[in-house]
């Protein structure tokens, strides 16, 4: 079979159906752009390849789409939009007064072996918070994460946490370069633990790293809630004052996002890790626990900015996998409830369509959809199928209707019909049917 009746691998259309979930998503990710004071942008698609080279991390760089135009320039399709924001930030918003509070909506690209919650265009919701080292920044994009899974009705969903600072710091006392300290993170993130102390050991030969990888060994067997988890954290930690400081920090972050009401579970990871190289700080990704890939990701990274030539910056964010939620709500059957009611329309003679055309419109112009039914099939027909479909509502205008200026309306559950005079039916919408 040719080509052209196939969609690139990865690459899927989006039905109908789907489209209600993706769009429903959407919809909750940009009221909380509205409640929280973020302001939605938009980047290119296609970007350079440098921007992404420098801290997305060697996993994400293996499996960009990755081509070049007609001057022969390097370009890749997004894999994530970090970048792309930082790079924003240091251009075209130097000069704006902080904090930035960005959203978006977008689609990325990675060369994945595509399965569930794995494709290779996907789209992402971020928010990403601009200018504040302050915990409370840090705190407010897990508050923010937490209400958009609460309006999507996920109430069992709770946050793997951590702070990516604790293992930098610690590396950074036995002289890990940036570069190394990235592979062994990304390494860790993979669960490739043993490859990554074999890395440490060859990078720094001259000082013996067994303390340093013993500490790392002690931290990965640390996770849980979080009391017993910062208590023994504190214990290991005494001795590395930097680390003990990061320590703190998380569990104020955590703190402010408990007092604010976050009641879902913080599972705290001290050795947690994440691909993505250019993390300073917390980081965090947010399951539910019938589903093993993250549904939500993010954390802090403070040197981003400023290496796309902008200031110093401290920033945090994350972005909200709208396409892994929607392969989620598909396969729990998980479907948003039609708020609107439906209607259709259906003109029992041809000399009455253009009357019942005018009419839709003046509906229309209440910012009320409705379709008109272009079947030709007998009234009964249309009426059993708009019934199966779940339609609410059918309007019927005939020679009848059109000479008494009145349209029929058939309430298509309750089987019942009355005729409304034209005079009458935005109040009738108004006050009836949609109030």
């Amino acid at each position: 079979m040719p080509n052209i009746i196939f969609t690139p691998r990865g690459m899927e259309d989006i039905l109908p159906e789907e489209m209600k979930i993706k769009r429903w998503i959407e919809e909750e990710i940009r009221k909380c752009f509205f409640l929280y004071g973020y302001e939605e942008i938009e980047t290119p698609t296609v970007e350079f390849y440098e921007l992404f080279e420098a801290k997305s991390g060697e996993e994400i760089r293996e499996r960009m789409f990755v081509f070049e135009d007609k001057h022969k320039r390097k370009m890749v399709l997004r894999p994530e939009m970090t970048a792309p924001v930082a790079r924003l930030v240091a251009t075209k918003l130097k000069n704006s007064p902080l904090p930035l509070r960005l959203g978006y909506i977008a689609d990325c690209y990675r060369y994945d072996e595509p399965q569930w919650g794995r494709k290779r265009r996907f789209w992402h919701g971020g928010f990403e918070l601009i200018g504040s080292d302050k915990p409370i920044a840090d705190a407010e994009i897990l508050i923010i994460s937490n209400d958009v899974f609460n309006r999507l009705n996920i109430k069992n969903h709770y946050f793997k946490i951590g702070h990516v600072g604790i293992l930098r710091s610690i590396m950074e006392e036995y002289k890990i370069s940036e570069e190394i300290q990235d592979r062994v993170l990304s390494l860790m993130d993979q669960k490739k633990y043993e490859q990554a102390f074999s890395l440490i050991k060859q990078s720094n030969e001259d000082k013996n790293t067994k303390d340093l990888i013993e500490i790392i060994e002690q931290l990965l067997n640390i996770s849980g809630e979080t009391n017993e988890v910062f208590k023994k954290g504190h214990e290991i930690l005494s001795s590395w004052p930097i680390a003990l400081k990061k320590l703190e920090n998380l569990e104020e972050i955590i703190n402010i996002a408990i007092e604010s009401g976050v009641s879902n579970a913080f599972n705290v990871n001290l050795a947690f890790a994440r691909g993505l190289e250019y993390y300073t700080g917390m980081i965090f990704e947010q399951y539910v626990p019938d589903s093993s890939l993250a549904l939500n990701g993010g954390g802090r990274y403070d040197k981003l900015i400023s290496l796309f030539g902008g200031k110093d910056t401290p920033a945090v964010g994350c972005a909200i996998g709208i396409t892994r939620l929607q392969e989620y709500f598909i396969s729990k059957k998980i479907y948003p409830k039609d708020s609107k009611k439906k209607i259709v329309a259906f003109s029992i003679s041809e000399d009455s369509v253009g009357y019942l055309l005018k009419v839709l419109q003046e509906i229309r112009k209440l910012g009320i959809g409705v379709e008109i039914d272009i079947s030709k099939k007998k009234i009964s027909s249309v009426i059993e199928h708009y019934s199966k479909l779940g339609y609410k509502y059918l309007i019927i205008a005939g020679p009848e209707e059109k000479e008494s200026n009145t349209i029929s309306l058939r309430d298509l559950e309750k089987k019942e019909q009355i005729r409304i005079k034209l005079e009458n039916l935005e109040e009738y919408i108004k006050e009836k049917l949609f109030k």
